[in-house]
């Protein structure tokens, strides 16, 4: 691992409620990403996953903002740049591959169009340099017909050649991290083992940020796992230490709810109850009603501390002890 990359302190996501409160989709996360380093991000629909990349890239939906905490890219405060100077960052030196494509990607224009834009948005060259890195870009990615492709239009391809447009557009720039949100949510098994095998192999030199539901995506492509509950980190630990020994009861809990097929595999066991709604609001530890663990110190809500090597946000933690 290499220096630190990016790095969010007490970051705050907030969204105005119709009953006049606030809700916080991101309330308070802090992390840091190493240069060369996967982050892997882990949790439930509504858990904020996705609502955190997005303050990574300026790109919070409105009337969303980021209404606390500071996000340093390369020692840069993101939170505090203008729209003009986060254009020239986005898609140069941070890319980002979204969850659905087919809605990413500008449907009444060509793909090569579309890469070589991306191109010449940050980088003065001539038309004819743009074209030949674009299909350079989708040679890379494994597109086949590369040639015939760069006059397609994004809905005469399947969803795995859109990913690989997706991923290709990314990189194109060579970015310094990548912001990968759901990259494989929405094709089969097959597709999906390609798409990760293009990931790990194409951006090895680049430091990633990976949004998934699915622990075996984060278990294959990640170096350092954090699990997400209402907005905010309930355990970051290494792949081994999460999957393998959880502490935090709700990280313990996705593990149990997993699919695995292996003979040894008891039931699925589904974390009781339901997440907590936007508008509800909560006192202490947000998973509390939740968990088979919860005693009186719950009512407080606890920090995000060092544990044994791992960071844990937990009164009770599931040690060995």
């Amino acid at each position: 691992m290499g220096d630190s990359i990016l790095r969010l302190e007490n970051v705050q996501v907030s969204f105005p409620l119709p009953s006049g409160g606030v809700f916080h989709a991101v309330d308070g996360v802090s992390l840091e990403l190493a240069e060369g380093e996967t982050l892997g991000i882990v949790g439930e629909s509504g858990s904020g996953k996705t609502m955190l990349a997005l303050s990574m890239m300026g790109l919070v939906p409105k009337p969303g903002q980021v209404s606390g905490g500071t996000i340093h890219f390369h020692d840069e405060n993101i939170s505090q740049m203008t729209e003009m100077q986060l254009c020239g960052i986005r898609g140069d030196r941070i890319g980002m591959i979204f969850q659905d494509p087919l809605t990413s990607l500008n449907p009444v224009r060509r793909l090569g169009s579309i890469l070589v834009e991306a191109i010449r948005r940050h980088d003065r060259v001539p038309k004819f340099i743009a074209q030949r890195r674009a299909l350079e870009a989708l040679k890379e990615v494994g597109i086949p017909s590369p040639e015939a492709r760069m006059d397609a239009y994004p809905h005469e391809l399947s969803g795995g050649l859109r990913q690989r447009i997706m991923i290709a557009l990314a990189l194109i720039n060579h970015p310094s991290m990548i912001i990968a949100d759901e990259p494989t949510t929405a094709l089969d098994s097959t597709i999906q083992a390609q798409i990760l095998t293009l990931l790990r192999d194409r951006c090895d030199n680049a430091a990633i940020v990976l949004i998934t539901h699915d622990l075996g995506v984060a278990a294959e492509l990640s170096d350092r796992i954090a699990v997400m509950y209402r907005g905010r980190i309930a355990e970051i630990g290494t792949v081994a230490q999460i999957l393998e020994h959880p502490y935090h009861p709700y990280s313990a809990g996705l593990l149990a709810a997993a699919p695995r097929f292996d003979f040894k595999r008891p039931k699925l066991l589904p974390i009781p109850g339901s997440p907590p709604g936007a508008g509800e609001m909560l006192t202490g530890c947000a998973f509390r009603p939740r968990c088979v663990r919860a005693a009186g110190e719950c009512k407080i809500m606890p920090e995000l501390r060092p544990h044994d090597g791992r960071m844990v946000a937990c009164f009770r933690p599931l040690t060995d002890s």
